[in-house]
């Protein structure tokens, strides 16, 4: 058996949860012994225990998004106690609450292991927040990297934020990957019709207002627009938007083989697993200019990368018009984003981070000259 890892997650839906899952059966196959401590949210699944290999133990404590001074202390308590419980050799912590909480707490319970932090989006990057609550964001991220540990972005616009703006002392690049085997490739249909999409929930972050705003300046008899993941309700009436409700994953990805443009109208972004298995599929995407959009498409090559809604709008326009245009760049967005988003490469990083952390934490803990046990009860750019 190779090392322990413990992962902690508040933020356990969306592309966190389907990073993590990836993440984690990978790893027991491996060889790894691997734990998820997670709290639950609304995007949560129910099934979300099938997801993960048998051999992932779950552990669920509650961590709440916001901050809750009171529930935080909490918090910390309960993670130091399962931290000390379970004896990691690597900690690895997702999203900003978990990376804040989860490095006290690695401090109190588990100061010989290694800490790892993926914040897969950073929080003072938000616009639905007052900016002294940015700014506050900030000085918590910066807090938490004087307590040690490497910070992982996943994408080059957040490490050039971690660098520039907290000062993260450790900080490294592994971007998202897919498994790119398994996205399937832009159908080809013998009809005139142009079928533009986006995917995921309705959300402040994911600015879908944009989109029905465009599908409604630029609706067609020959053009078609699908919010895959959307429901009809969150549309409103009168819309050109076909909605598909929430389907599994695999559904998801089978409709959007069906589309020939994909738009991510965003807000703010880690870097988003949707857009990267649309440039897989070898779809053109349509972007805004946001952290994580912009790692991935190439402007002009395989897709483009807007500062406005009209920007978006006259893009997705081009594209509808000019077949030709689009099926260059979706050839163009295949080659690229299947050579540079391969998981297995991906992965091979992770393993070689966590190896490389053990090792460094059993000489830490080796040369130590003492410590005091602590006894822990068990606590019960901008789009707008």
């Amino acid at each position: 058996m190779k090392s322990k890892i413990v992962h902690v997650a508040e933020a356990f839906g969306g592309g966190v949860l389907s990073f993590l899952v990836d993440l984690c059966n990978r790893s027991v196959a491996a060889g790894y012994d691997v734990v998820v401590v997670y709290s639950e949210r609304d995007e949560t699944p129910e099934n979300v225990r099938e997801l993960f290999d048998p051999a992932v133990r779950l552990i669920r404590i509650p961590m709440h998004r916001a901050i809750r001074p009171l529930q935080d202390v909490v918090g910390v308590f309960r993670l130091t106690y399962c931290l000390r419980s379970e004896r990691p050799d690597v900690i690895h912590l997702h999203s900003s609450k978990a990376g804040a909480l989860g490095r006290v707490a690695a401090r109190l319970g588990a100061r010989h292991a290694r800490v790892i932090y993926s914040p897969h989006g950073l929080s003072f990057l938000r616009t639905d927040v007052p900016r002294w609550q940015q700014w506050l964001y900030l000085t918590f991220e910066r807090l938490a990297d004087s307590l040690g540990g490497t910070v992982v972005a996943c994408s080059l616009g957040e490490l050039d934020e971690l660098r520039r703006r907290v000062r993260v002392r450790n900080a490294r690049l592994i971007e998202n990957g897919v498994e790119t085997e398994h996205v399937p490739k832009r159908r080809l249909r013998d009809d005139n019709r142009t079928i533009v999409g986006m995917m995921g929930r309705a959300s402040y972050q994911k600015n879908h207002e944009w989109f029905l705003a465009v599908a409604n300046r630029l609706a067609q008899p020959d053009v078609e627009f699908v919010w895959i993941g959307g429901e009809a309700v969150e549309a409103g009436r009168g819309t050109a938007v076909r909605c598909t409700g929430w389907v599994p994953r695999s559904a998801a990805l089978a409709a959007m083989a069906d589309l020939d443009l994909y738009v991510q109208t965003s807000r703010w972004e880690g870097m988003p697993l949707a857009v990267i298995e649309a440039q897989v599929a070898g779809i053109p995407a349509i972007v805004t200019n946001v952290i994580g959009n912009r790692d991935i498409v190439v402007h002009g090559k395989t897709g483009f990368i807007a500062s406005s809604l009209d920007e978006v709008a006259e893009y997705v326009s081009r594209l509808i018009h000019d077949p030709a245009l689009r099926e260059s760049m979706g050839v163009a967005a295949t080659r690229i984003a299947t050579a540079r988003f391969r998981v297995e490469s991906k992965f091979r990083q992770w393993t070689s981070l966590y190896d490389d952390s053990v090792s460094y934490a059993a000489v830490s803990e080796s040369s130590a000259i003492g410590h005091v046990d602590l006894e822990i009860l068990p606590g019960s750019g901008e789009i707008r």
